[in-house]
């Protein structure tokens, strides 16, 4: 098995952003997720509640279904970004990325948070996906 930064040495800049994007993603997904509860009067609460006998309150989504994220996750971002970005020369890759993470964490810091599929993500969290795009390309 090589070591990781022979292995980072011989990724493309796009594989790096996606790798470095699909980890930031991972720990938004852990932090963000044990937080999400089910209102029992909802049709899923219902749902769980009289078909499945599980208590909606007190359901953990990332306990139950937390595995299932990584990858969720590795599925969908590749192949997005590989669309996205694949005309773009490899070069140029890092660049993209690390000019959207800057213009996050700086809206983030400006107005307090960034939305982000429904989800508000404070500057901690793109300060995050910074340092994770810093260490990929180390």
């Amino acid at each position: 098995m090589l070591p990781v930064a022979l292995k980072q040495e011989m990724m493309s800049n796009l594989d790096k952003v996606s790798a470095a994007l699909s980890e930031w993603l991972f720990n938004v997904a852990a932090s963000v997720m044990p937080k999400v509860k089910v209102p029992a009067e909802s049709p899923i609460g219902k749902f769980m509640y009289g078909i499945l006998g599980v208590d909606p309150t007190k359901y953990n989504i990332w306990k139950e279904l937390g595995f299932l994220a990584e990858p969720t996750i590795q599925t969908l971002i590749s192949p997005m970004l590989n669309k996205a970005l694949g005309a773009v020369p490899d070069e140029q890759v890092k660049e993209i990325a690390e000019k959207y993470a800057d213009a996050l964490l700086t809206q983030a810091e400006e107005k307090g948070s960034v939305n982000v599929f429904g989800i508000e993500l404070g500057a901690n969290a793109f300060q995050g996906l910074k340092d994770i795009l810093a260490n990929k390309f180390k």
